[in-house]
């Protein structure tokens, strides 16, 4: 098994119900959706995405992917948020 990053927008199933009576689906009814799943599979892993949004529906399909979003940013060199950071502390030498 491996682990994949599920990310993408969604309607859920209350903004499905109120595209219904008004048809159309309004912007405040689309949600992120971002989740990483074990699966032998990227077709398994947004079987279990589809299933997490109960009754929810996405918008452009879900986009999967081995790296989260943090990994793409640190690799790319992203400035991070002050006090996110790790910081490392030095030895001290006897």
């Amino acid at each position: 098994m491996e682990q994949y990053w599920v990310e993408g927008l969604f309607v859920s199933k209350q903004g499905l119900k109120r595209a219904k009576k008004i048809g159309k689906i309004t912007q405040t009814d689309i949600e992120p959706f971002a989740k990483s799943y074990w699966a032998n599979t990227p077709d398994e892993a947004i079987v279990m995405a589809t299933q997490d949004l109960k009754g929810g529906d996405w918008t452009n399909g879900p986009r999967v992917s081995k790296t989260s979003e943090e990994q793409r940013m640190r690799a790319m060199g992203a400035p991070e948020l002050p006090g996110l950071s790790v910081k490392t502390r030095k030895r001290k030498t006897k």
